[in-house]
């Protein structure tokens, strides 16, 4: 292949005629397919040659032992008869494994006109010793290196990239894999590899692909090159995040070369070298880092200043962070909108929660003069809180619940508790709406969390997270690239129910 990073479909059905269909579905988003025979049924496995000319397509042949992440766990002999039954049929690559010892099969690979590519999988983590392995793995010029790795740290994915750094202009295939790998998939082009290995559904095939669908539309796959601006979310979890769409159409819009990543981030240290290795220009900050965060930010404006909470942060050159709080604003527009422009002098309201979110909601309820109440389990966290922002607190128990009837204009929820994958959990399940409150969930997946359905059912008003997610993204899209977020993308945004 040549020019930009291709997108490769991974085949593993049981049946030749699922595969198929998937192609058919797909053939206009994909440069290439790799038809996992591993996966097929048995009795399928005789017409796999059937796919290269039925695919329009390049096809890979790939037959994967299990103890590499595949199916196939019968006699290597048998495994080893199958692809030589099988490189004539017009595959154009043959993917084999790192330790495969096997002139006769390579030979007959070479004759048929296909190209080996030489793999290397680890689904526990980075190898120590991966570097002087990549350099050795393919063994001649018509061989492409493949490495497929698993970190477990981001420390760990910036191994991996100033390992494509070492490589940089050799054809190669490097990814990593999970959630804390998932950029380099997406920037398989910035980083040179040749092509980015894709699911045809929601279910992986390898931990962190995703469809080539939302590779092309949501994360502006076919746009990106060696140029390309790098933004993106920080986070832990974040795999659940809207803002990747919300920022991605807008660099669409605009005709931006950038593009906005996820990014799980377990270790906060770590992560600094990620983003002078990718050379990230800006950043939105969510759960759990917006406190931690300020230890690696030099420029902190007044809102973080007064907040400790910082939720955004960019900069111009390495080693040069500026940190702000754009959660302020883009908490206070959906709640005036809900007082039709003007918030009651007079209201008094209980936050829920002492992270770095109820500190920036906290901010922006005294500022306007509300009475506060800070609920929290860890009765410190909320006095910390209180005793910053001069307002009251109480534990998140019956005695603080009755508080909080004196405090029930407002009702905003700022925990992780509720959120995607733990969607089932609520956190203050023994408060009882009366149906007068307006309830604020900062929480937008899903929409509606257990929380914001028992006060629906009592009658109360919502205000929902997407909208505060909307308002306070729209000032970071500033940020980033110092034009206004489109209006038409900000009102279709703020209306989309998912």
């Amino acid at each position: 292949m040549t020019g930009r990073a291709g997108i490769c479909l991974c085949l593993a059905e049981e049946t030749l005629e699922a595969d198929l269909r998937h192609v058919t579905a797909l053939r206009k988003r994909i440069d290439l397919v790799e038809l996992r025979v591993d996966h097929l049924k048995a009795q399928e496995r005789a017409s796999a040659g059937r796919l290269p000319r039925l695919a329009g397509v390049p096809a890979i042949l790939t037959v994967r032992r299990t103890r590499d992440g595949g199916l196939f766990n019968g006699d290597e002999r048998e495994r080893l008869a199958l692809l030589d039954r099988l490189v004539d049929a017009g595959f154009a690559y043959v993917d084999i494994e790192e330790d495969l010892q096997a002139p006769g099969l390579e030979a007959r690979i070479a004759g048929a006109g296909a190209r080996i590519i030489r793999s290397l999988h680890d689904f526990s983590g980075v190898p120590h010793d991966l570097s002087s392995r990549l350099a050795g793995l393919a063994r001649n010029r018509n061989e492409i290196p493949k490495a497929a790795v698993m970190p477990n740290t981001c420390a760990e994915l910036a191994r991996i990239l100033h390992l494509f750094k070492a490589h940089q202009g050799k054809e190669k295939v490097f990814l990593g894999m999970g959630d804390i790998g998932f950029p380099t998939r997406v920037l398989a082009a910035r980083l040179g590899s040749a092509w980015c290995y894709s699911s045809p559904t929601a279910e992986c095939i390898a931990p962190g692909q995703i469809d080539p669908i939302a590779l092309e539309e949501e994360y502006r796959y076919r746009s990106i090159g060696p140029d390309t601006g790098i933004y993106g979310v920080i986070g832990n979890p974040i795999m659940h995040s809207r803002s990747p769409g919300i920022h991605n159409r807008g660099f669409a819009a605009l005709g931006r070369d950038a593009v906005y990543l996820p990014f799980l981030v377990p270790d906060l240290e770590g992560f600094w070298a990620v983003a002078d290795a990718l050379e990230i220009k800006g950043l939105s900050v969510t759960v759990p880092h917006k406190q931690a965060v300020l230890a690696g930010v030099r420029d902190r404006d007044a809102l973080v200043e007064a907040t400790g909470a910082c939720n955004t942060i960019t900069r111009k050159r390495v080693g040069a962070w500026q940190g702000t709080n754009t959660d302020i604003q883009g908490f206070l527009i959906p709640l005036r909108a809900a007082y039709t422009g003007s918030i009651p002098s007079s209201l008094a309201a209980t936050v829920i929660g002492a992270g770095g979110a109820a500190r920036s909601i906290v901010y922006a309820l005294a500022s306007i003069g509300a009475q506060v109440l800070v609920l929290n389990r860890t009765l410190e966290h909320a006095r910390a809180i209180a005793a910053d922002f001069r307002v009251e607190y109480a534990g998140l128990d019956a005695a603080g619940l009755q508080r909080a009837r004196r405090h029930a204009d407002l009702i905003v929820q700022t925990t992780s508790v509720g959120m995607a994958p733990n969607t089932s959990a609520d956190p203050a399940p023994e408060l009882r709406f009366s149906g007068r409150e307006i309830v604020y969930e900062l929480i937008y997946a899903p929409q509606a969390t257990v929380f914001v359905k028992r006060a629906l059912q009592a009658g109360c008003r919502v205000i929902y997270g997407r909208h505060m997610l909307l308002e306070q993204a729209k000032r970071q899209f500033f940020l980033f690239t110092g034009a206004e977020y489109p209006s038409d993308l900000s009102e279709f945004l703020a209306d989309d129910p998912d």
